[in-house]
């Protein structure tokens, strides 16, 4: 599968070249990609084991925020989002905790940070977010990685990832593989591909290791914490009085405009809610029209409270 004229390194010098980003001052954001058992934990670990002072139990996460909190809050250290599948999706426009991460990778570049995250596929990461990613680890199989490094020197492209070239070289191996199965697909010619990486198992103790604390901090990252749970029991709330004829349109509005919120999304994650139950019943059948399209400022002049059992903290 590896040519022999083609550059082929392993773990330590790749480590040795994110040293020397990180000296120059910058920060160095890598994507770990490949199939579900190919090794991109494995990868990972041998990677980031390298560095001095890291700690798998203080770095390795599954959650957003404890990525945005360890980006922000940190600086020459490591953050490992074993899942970035969870934190990095294609967004849809109201994913506010994904905009705060574009936000934080951005903000805080300075902080020279090696930030790296596994997901299975490349593009469905969100496209704002590929960007801020530079280098890209695709596994192939269990000890054995391709290095793709972003083209730099585009001013009037956000194409980082020359993703029109490399999808037609994609394409065309895709049809030789369909009438030969041995057809070997060779990587080196990606555009952005710069080496191939070997890299060994974990220790059996390594493996061990990484596996409880996998299972410990997943279950952590997936338990709903108290404010989710206090915005779930709102829109529960608003819902029910909703569907009882207890809210208008305009009563609706004031409760947005009195927690700071906008009547839009609310009224978004009602139907949502709604169409999830399955009964075809849309927030229209329910909700008179209020003649407001938008979350105007003008109700503010009208200092009719929202009902009292709405409360600020409940958003």
């Amino acid at each position: 599968m590896v040519k022999s004229n083609v550059l082929v390194i392993g773990v330590k010098y790749l480590k040795k070249l994110v040293e020397k980003k990180i000296k120059n001052k910058y920060d160095c954001n890598i994507i770990v990609t490949g199939k579900t058992g190919v090794g991109k934990s494995t990868f990972i670990y041998q990677f980031l084991k390298r560095f001095r002072g890291f700690k798998i139990e203080d770095k390795l996460t599954y959650s957003r925020d404890e990525t945005i909190h360890l980006i922000r809050d940190f600086k020459e250290s490591y953050v490992w989002n074993d899942e970035l599948i969870s934190s990095a999706f294609k967004r849809t426009w109201f994913e506010g905790g994904q905009n705060l991460l574009i936000k934080v990778l951005t903000k805080y570049r300075d902080h020279r940070n090696i930030v790296i995250g596994a997901i299975p596929i490349f593009f469905t990461m969100d496209k704002e977010l590929i960007k801020l990613f530079r280098v890209h680890i695709q596994i192939l199989k269990r000890g054995l990685a391709i290095l793709h490094v972003a083209l730099e020197g585009r001013q009037y492209s956000d194409d980082l990832w020359d993703v029109k070239h490399n999808k037609i070289l994609e394409e065309r191996w895709s049809k030789k593989k369909e009438k030969n199965p041995n057809f070997k697909i060779p990587y080196h010619k990606y555009s952005t591909f710069r080496a191939y990486i070997r890299f060994a198992p974990l220790k059996p103790k390594d493996e061990e290791y990484y596996e409880e604390l996998k299972s410990k901090k997943r279950a952590e990252a997936e338990a709903p914490s108290d404010k989710e749970s206090e915005k779930e029991n709102f829109y529960e709330k608003i819902l029910n009085m909703v569907k009882d004829g207890k809210l208008d349109g305009n009563e609706l509005l004031k409760i947005c405009q009195f927690n700071d919120k906008s009547f839009s999304s609310v009224k978004t994650r009602l139907g949502q809610m709604l169409r999830d139950e399955g009964d075809g019943k849309t927030l229209r059948n329910f909700l008179k029209d209020s003649g407001r399209k938008n979350d105007s400022i003008n109700s503010y002049n009208n200092n009719t409270p929202p009902p009292s059992d709405v409360g600020v903290n409940d958003l």
